[in-house]
């Protein structure tokens, strides 16, 4: 049941933090902004990597080197997905990403769910498409539409790559804990390789590290990498002691945050948005029930 807890506490800081990132967004270049989520904890990231570089495998790495591109990718498209006119349509097939895993897991990856734990994510899935206001009718293929889905892939693929790197590193020893904790740092040490890559080929590294901490910016940015990393902390714990499904199944809770945000806010909701708060709900505690 922990992995429960570390699932809700992490899609809440997860909700707070995309509300930083949207922020943020609009002042600095979407490349950047996703750069700032893994930049705070590159210190912790190096110190951790140098000292288990001798233990972990070639195959460990590889699992975390794919963890760090997807992320990367699917990160990257969800804040195109936010900038979009249509946001809740793309905010609907980024939550796809419960479907495409348990298609994924399934397909590819020899997982498996009980028959109560499938109505519970389809239950789940109705929840969430209900609270996104997506539209079937007029529904076109449009870039929120295209960005979210793509979006929702990679955070899937992302996730089964981080959990077979945990995995590995159990195998020498290391607890859930310890391997999850473990397992983040490489994947923030490799995630900085790529955008000091990426930065300097566009001879752009110092100029966006200053628009980073320029006064302006520098408390979004540093309430986005606390959550940011607070939030990645609980979710590799997780997905290293859960069932990459399941957990993104209760996941789900991110858009009742979401719309809690929203409604401190003072935007307005609609019927069927509380609707879809109640049928999400229902869908996560029939999943813990027979889970």
């Amino acid at each position: 049941m922990l992995w429960i807890i570390f699932t809700i506490f992490a899609c809440t800081l997860q909700a707070f933090r995309n509300l930083e990132q949207k922020h943020l967004n609009k002042k600095l270049d979407t490349l950047t902004v996703t750069w700032s989520r893994f930049l705070l904890p590159l210190p912790a990231a190096i110190a951790v990597v140098f000292c288990s570089f001798s233990l972990v495998s070639n195959q460990f790495i590889f699992h975390c080197a794919v963890t760090a591109f997807f992320q990367i990718a699917g990160n990257f498209l969800l804040l195109r997905t936010i900038q979009s006119k249509n946001f809740s349509v793309g905010i609907a097939f980024y939550k796809t990403e419960l479907l495409q895993s348990l298609l994924l897991g399934i397909a590819l990856f020899n997982q498996h769910i009980s028959a109560g734990g499938f109505v519970a994510i389809l239950v789940t899935t109705t929840g969430m498409i209900l609270m996104s206001n997506l539209n079937l009718k007029k529904l076109e293929l449009d870039k929120a539409a295209l960005f979210g889905t793509l979006s929702g892939l990679c955070f899937s693929i992302s996730a089964f790559n981080l959990k077979f790197a945990s995995d590995q590193i159990n195998e020498i020893g290391y607890n859930d804990y310890a391997a999850g904790a473990t397992t983040l740092m490489w994947v923030v040490l490799l995630q900085n390789l790529i955008f000091v890559i990426v930065k300097s080929s566009q001879q752009r590294l110092r100029q966006d590290l200053r628009n980073l901490l320029v006064s302006e910016n520098r408390s979004s940015f540093l309430k986005m990498s606390i959550l940011s990393f607070t939030g990645s902390i609980l979710w590799f714990i997780a997905f290293a002691i859960g069932n990459v499904i399941y957990v993104k199944a209760v996941g789900q809770v991110e858009l009742i945050a979401a719309l809690l945000i929203s409604w401190h806010l003072k935007e307005k909701y609609k019927t069927r948005e509380f609707v879809g708060i109640f049928v999400t709900a229902l869908g996560i505690l029939t999943l813990i029930f027979f889970h």
